[in-house]
C-alpha cells in the first residue's frame, strides 16, 4: 500500500502528468556563473559520450523528459532506463521515448535491478519526495556499479527577490491545508545531502542551481500554482491568494511586462565507492 505521501503524490501526477517538464525542460539555470539550457541538461551532461558500452537509469523519470534528450545522441553502447511509481507519467514517457528506453513501473525502495548493474543514475527533482530516503540510496549503492555515477537534482534554498519569494510569503498566511511534508528534510540542505551520502559514495560534490522561470504574471501563476503546497489548496483559496499574488507582483514587473522567477535548486554528483 502507498503511504500517505505517495498516494498524494501518485494523484498529483495522475491530474498533471508531464507538468515538471512542461515547467522546467527549457528554463535556463545558472550554476556557477555559466548558464545552461535546464537543469535536464545538466544531468545529461554527466553521461559520457564515449563508446564503451553504459546503462543509464532515470530514477522516478516522469514523462520521459531526461531521457529523450539522452537519446536523441545515437549514443553506441548506451542503455537507457526509466523507473516510475506513477502509471500516467510511464504513459506519457512510453509516447515520447517509442522504445528508446526500458521503463518499469515501481518505487526507488525496491529497485528491480540486479546487484552493480547500473552505471549512471540520474534523479530530477525527485529524491527530495521519497519516503525513507536512507532505504532509497542502500538501492542505489546496491545497483550502481563500483565507480559508477549518480547526479540528482533537488530543491534547494529561496532566491530572494523575486515572484517566487512573494508566493512563499503569502502562501503562509493563506487560509490552507498544513505544509505538505514529502521526503526528509536532509534532502533539503547541502550539509543534509553531504550526510547521507557519506556512505558508500566518493567525491560528493553539491553545487547551488538558480533557475529562470520568468513569464508575464499569468504565466507564473501558473506554474506556481502546481507546487504541492498550492496545490493542495481549496479552488477559494487558490482564488485568494491570486488575487493577493498578482497585487503584490506589481513592484517586480518589468517594463515588458514580465517578472522574474528564480528556483532554488541543487545539484549533487558522486561516484559509487568500490
Amino acid at each position: 500500500m502507498p503511504s500517505p505521501s505517495e498516494s498524494y503524490l501518485l494523484d498529483f501526477h495522475a491530474r498533471l502528468a508531464g507538468v515538471t517538464s512542461r515547467w522546467f525542460g527549457h528554463a535556463p539555470v545558472q550554476r556557477d556563473g555559466e548558464t545552461a539550457p535546464s537543469t535536464y541538461a545538466l544531468l545529461e551532461a554527466v553521461v559520457p559520450r564515449d563508446a564503451r558500452p553504459l546503462t543509464v537509469l532515470d530514477l522516478a523519470c516522469g514523462d520521459g523528459y531526461l531521457l529523450e534528450l539522452l537519446a536523441q545522441r545515437n549514443q553506441s553502447g548506451l542503455s537507457l532506463m526509466g523507473l516510475d511509481m506513477s502509471e500516467h507519467e510511464l504513459v506519457a514517457a512510453r509516447a515520447r521515448l517509442n522504445g528508446a528506453a526500458t521503463l518499469f513501473q515501481g518505487r526507488a525502495q525496491s529497485l528491480p535491478f540486479g546487484d552493480a548493474s547500473v552505471d549512471v543514475v540520474l534523479s530530477h527533482l525527485a529524491l527530495m519526495l521519497m519516503d525513507d530516503v536512507e532505504t532509497v540510496l542502500a538501492e542505489l549503492r546496491r545497483v550502481l556499479k563500483p565507480g559508477g555515477w549518480v547526479s540528482i537534482v533537488v530543491g534547494g534554498d529561496l532566491v530572494p527577490g523575486n515572484a517566487l519569494e512573494v508566493f512563499a510569503g503569502l502562501m503562509k498566511s493563506a487560509v490552507a491545508v498544513p505544509p505538505t511534508r514529502l521526503g526528509d528534510p536532509r534532502v533539503r540542505s547541502s550539509d543534509g545531502l553531504r550526510e547521507l551520502f557519506a556512505e558508500g559514495f566518493a567525491d560528493v560534490t553539491v553545487q547551488s542551481l538558480s533557475v529562470q522561470g520568468d513569464g508575464s504574471p499569468s504565466e507564473v501563476w501558473e506554474s506556481l500554482l502546481t507546487t504541492y503546497d498550492a496545490d493542495r489548496l481549496s479552488p477559494a483559496a487558490q482564488a485568494s491568494l491570486n488575487a493577493s499574488f498578482l497585487q503584490a507582483l506589481e513592484p517586480l514587473r518589468r517594463s515588458d511586462g514580465s517578472v522574474p522567477l528564480r528556483w532554488g535548486m541543487r545539484q549533487l554528483t558522486a561516484i559509487r565507492q568500490p
